[in-house]
């Protein structure tokens, strides 16, 4: 859906410090274009240094992510309540704030969506600053300038971005799977060799119980043969 560009019953976007405490004047430069962005975006208390688009940073991009569902919970709070006085909008709107759309579902929604099944890197996109833990040697394992989201794709896949740390990680999967699959077959041959100790015994049994029936069986028969005899 596209958004109604500025008209005349639209009041100019202020310069001034908003309610909000931030100077809608910092907005990015699409934003100011259309001065029911202006109000949108100040109505939601978005941060306006979140709304340019040139900034590759993948910590940027998270903080987008995360203000962007805050807005999104803000608005849908505010329109249950009948608070929100301004122009009916959706996603599609709120998504233009701080991205382009089709950008945004190719790489930010795509990348974040899942981010909270990997605690490390949560927090390797907090971090405030570039001496705070944990270290990019210690999530990457490797250091570079700046990060992509195809390399946030290749991490979430692999684990790391070095080839040669990767190889060592495969090697211990697959060491770790092989001692597996050693304890696995140790407990069927165990399983096994038990379940062989119960058959060996019943047999055991089954052939004592043949010689003392067949015992008995003599003996009632001697018994019988005797006391004809007699008579």
């Amino acid at each position: 859906m596209l958004l109604p560009s500025a008209s005349a019953s639209l009041p100019a976007a202020s310069t001034a410090p908003s309610d909000s405490g931030f100077d809608t004047s910092t907005f990015s430069e699409h934003i100011l274009k259309n001065s029911l962005l202006v109000q949108v975006a100040d109505a939601l208390d978005i941060d306006p240094g979140l709304t340019y688009r040139t900034d590759p940073s993948l910590r940027i991009w998270y903080k987008k992510y995360n203000a962007y569902n805050e807005a999104v919970a803000k608005l849908t709070q505010m329109k249950a309540t009948s608070t929100w006085t301004l122009a009916d909008i959706g996603r599609t709107e709120l998504i233009n704030i701080f991205g382009g759309w089709s950008y945004w579902h190719s790489h930010v929604s795509s990348a974040f969506g899942n981010i909270q099944n990997h605690k490390l890197m949560v927090k390797w996109l907090e971090r405030e600053d570039d001496d705070d833990e944990p270290s990019d040697l210690e999530i990457w394992h490797l250091q570079k300038t700046n990060y992509t989201f195809k390399d946030l794709g290749i991490w979430k896949k692999e684990g790391t971005l070095d080839k040669i740390y990767q190889k060592k990680l495969k090697e211990k999967e697959l060491k770790g799977k092989g001692k597996a699959k050693a304890r696995q077959n140790e407990r069927k041959e165990k399983n096994r060799k038990v379940l062989s100790g119960d058959s060996v015994d019943e047999a055991e049994t089954s052939k004592k119980g043949k010689k003392l029936s067949g015992g008995n069986s003599k003996k009632s028969v001697s018994k019988s043969s005797g006391s004809k005899f007699k008579k």
